[in-house]
């Protein structure tokens, strides 16, 4: 949300507090969504195609590591933003 309402430094609050909570409570599914988010975090923030690209691709592998395909399948719908249009997916 914070993302959307064009937020940045309180996206990366929450993230950064999300993290936290997967850490100490160990529920790793929700990891690659996490990473997903800062990678549209980096991307919000202006950051290079190729950090963005690369941070989304880890947010793909790790969720179909972990078995959540909705992420993956976001992260997936993410990269194919950023080649149609790297500019302002």
């Amino acid at each position: 949300m914070w993302l959307a309402a064009e937020m940045p430094d309180k996206a990366a609050t929450a993230l950064d507090r999300a993290d936290q909570a997967v850490k100490a409570h160990g529920q790793r599914y929700a990891e690659g969504l996490l990473l997903l988010l800062r990678a549209r975090l980096l991307h919000a923030r202006g950051e290079p195609v190729d950090v963005v690209r690369a941070a989304a691709d880890e947010a793909r592998a790790r969720s179909g590591e972990r078995g959540a395909h909705l992420f993956a399948r976001r992260a997936e719908r993410f990269l194919a933003d950023l080649d149609q249009n790297p500019a302002g997916c």
